[in-house]
């Protein structure tokens, strides 16, 4: 079963009605409406992004997804290749490696933070930082 929910982002297209479904967590709306790098707000309450995969949206809900304009949210380079290419994204500093492989769907690739390679053991530790440019890199040997 489905339910309406105001949707309102800002800065960006502003308010408007979007279908959820019952049990339709944050991690998802978040995925479905593109809403990466952006706070949550539940009826007026914050949602950390730490509870995303096991918070959901009530019926009826009003949620914010605001982006920084006080400058907590970065925008960064991230060059996937092989695939699209290089697109700026924007990530505050505290991401977590883990947190961005998993909402990039970069599972499986080298995560290299400005030329630094970073191991797949120190993604839940690691965070973005200062990085400005991020490689996200899959086998181009045939494997």
């Amino acid at each position: 079963m489905s339910s309406n929910i105001t949707l309102i982002v800002i800065p960006g297209p502003g308010a408007r009605t979007v279908s959820v479904e019952d049990n339709t967590t944050v991690a998802q709306l978040v995925s479905s409406e593109n809403l990466h790098g952006r706070d949550i707000i539940i009826n007026g309450e914050g949602i950390p992004a730490t509870a995303y995969q096991t918070s959901t949206i009530p019926a009826g809900a009003e949620v914010f997804a605001t982006g920084s304009v006080k400058g907590n949210n970065d925008a960064r380079t991230l060059v996937v290749i092989p695939g699209p290419g290089a697109r700026n994204i924007s990530y505050s500093s505290d991401t977590t490696i883990a947190d961005l492989v998993s909402r990039e769907n970069l599972h499986g690739r080298d995560i290299i933070l400005d030329g630094r390679g970073v191991p797949a053991t120190e993604w839940q530790q690691a965070t973005l930082g200062n990085t400005q440019e991020i490689f996200a890199t899959g086998s181009v040997k045939g494997n």
